[in-house]
């Protein structure tokens, strides 16, 4: 920052500041004019002259070479004389910009004492602070800290920030308007010394960031808010899957005792076929249920993993089971694993669910014919690929990130082919970010799907070690 030329030092702390005076030029006498040229002229032709009748008169050499030397000496100074002039139009110039450009600046700008008063200040400045010009903020505003902040240490912290670093950025404090309400400040600033290292004044700019802060603090209470009402809604969940869970075991429970006939022959073939197609809904009931707590689990930050050691293939087994409860589809899943990679440090149950709802999704939407995979691929970093493809329909490209939201279902309508709450692929990758991976999904319409779940190296253990 260019300085202001300012003619308070250390003993302005003690007396009334004054407003900047205007700019003058030290090296102009009013009325007065002058032309270096003329005057190099006239120096010239009196050493000439008198050169001339000294020669005349006979005065000897000395006398002579005196003149010249004086003649020349008389030149030199003339020039001088230019070049300082030339000097003082440019600063003066410069000055005259500076000048233009701290008055009309659209930042506050301002030059301070460091026991607090003001010494300069523009319009700007003044408009921030509710004052009409600049003399009435410096007279009015004699003590920085009693009279601007709202919390008088905030002035304390700016001087001990300066006496430490020379410089202050971004310096956020609440100061009371003129009008009697508060607004926030940022301010920048830096101190002033002189060539023995003795602090003049601190200078520096002020930015009204009242606006920009209270937007901030309202979103700051608004995340607050709805992270309260995540955790009430996870609550709530909790609460009614609870309730829901009790009578349905019941219904699981009876509906397989007559499905079963475990207390002896019902009698009738319809009422065993009732009694299962009851068990069926009530299963299915529950596997939303327990869906939909998970998400709400998820969301809220509740739900945590218990890793341990675990073989992938274990893993991939129990995954298979749960996909295949899901969809009742009984068919092969084509296994590429290889023999040598080590076992995972997971939680096995949270592991194979998202396992499990990608290979139920591969099951649902691939036709009985189509072929189903899992594979686990080790990569160099140390870290797994656990990979679920299919030879399905597929999805477009567009539709991918949809359908990893919750509740999301490609096919809205009420006659859709396939079943399901849209929640297994959103859950399974939440349930991969947990264990610190990330989850691809590759697709294309007709030509199937893959979805890979990469894990880092952490979730990877050592080849030798003892699977639990």
């Amino acid at each position: 920052m260019a300085h202001l030329d300012f003619s308070a030092t250390k003993a302005a702390d003690h007396a009334q500041p004054q407003p900047m005076p205007p700019l003058k030029d030290p090296l102009v006498n009013p009325g007065q004019s002058r032309s270096p040229g003329l005057a190099a002229s006239l120096a010239v032709f009196a050493a000439g002259l008198v050169i001339g009748l000294g020669a005349n008169a006979k005065l000897g050499g000395q006398f002579i070479a005196g003149l010249i030397i004086f003649a020349v000496l008389s030149f030199v100074l003339s020039l001088l004389q230019r070049v300082a002039e030339n000097t003082r139009k440019r600063v003066t110039a410069g000055e005259a910009s500076y000048r233009a450009f701290f008055d009309h600046a659209v930042e506050g700008i301002f030059r301070t004492t460091p026991s607090g008063n003001y010494l300069a200040v523009n319009q700007a400045l003044a408009d921030i602070y509710g004052y009409a010009t600049p003399e009435a903020l410096i007279i009015g505003l004699t003590d920085i800290s009693a009279q601007l902040y709202a919390d008088p240490k905030r002035r304390d912290e700016f001087r001990r920030l300066m006496q430490a670093h020379d410089v202050v950025t971004n310096f956020v404090s609440e100061i009371r308007h003129r009008s009697g309400r508060r607004i926030w400040i940022s301010e920048n600033a830096r101190a002033v010394r002189d060539w023995s290292g003795a602090l003049l004044c601190y200078e520096g700019t002020v930015e009204d960031v009242t606006e920009k802060f209270e937007q901030e603090r309202a979103l700051r209470a608004a995340l607050r808010q709805a992270e309260i009402a995540n955790k009430m809604k996870a609550a709530f969940l909790a609460a009614m899957s609870h309730e829901l869970k009790t009578p349905l075991n019941a219904v699981l429970g009876f509906s397989e005792i007559i499905r079963d006939e475990i207390l002896g022959p019902v009698g009738n073939q319809g009422y065993r076929d009732y009694a299962a197609d009851i068990h069926n809904s009530g299963a299915r009931l529950l596997t939303v249920i327990n869906d939909v707590l998970d998400v709400s689990r998820l969301e809220g930050g509740l739900l945590t993993i218990e890793a341990r050691p675990e073989a992938v293939l274990d893993v991939a087994e129990a995954a298979i089971k749960l996909a295949q409860g899901i969809t009742h589809d009984q068919r092969k899943i084509e296994m590429d694993v290889p023999e040598d990679v080590p076992p995972l440090l997971v939680d096995p149950r949270r592991l194979a669910q998202a396992l499990g709802n990608l290979l139920a999704n591969a099951l649902k939407f691939t036709p009985p014919a189509g072929p189903v995979r899992f594979a686990a691929h080790p990569r160099a970093d140390g870290g797994i690929d656990l990979v679920i493809g299919d030879g399905g329909i597929g999805m477009a490209e567009e539709t991918i990130a949809a359908a990893l939201e919750p509740f999301r279902q490609l096919d809205g309508t009420l006659s859709r082919r396939f079943e399901g709450t849209g929640l297994g692929l959103s859950i399974a990758k939440a349930l991969a970010e947990l264990h610190g991976g990330t989850l691809h999904v590759q697709s294309a319409m007709g030509e199937g799907t893959t979805v890979t779940i990469s894990l880092p190296a952490s979730c990877v253990g050592m080849k030798s070690a003892k699977v639990a």
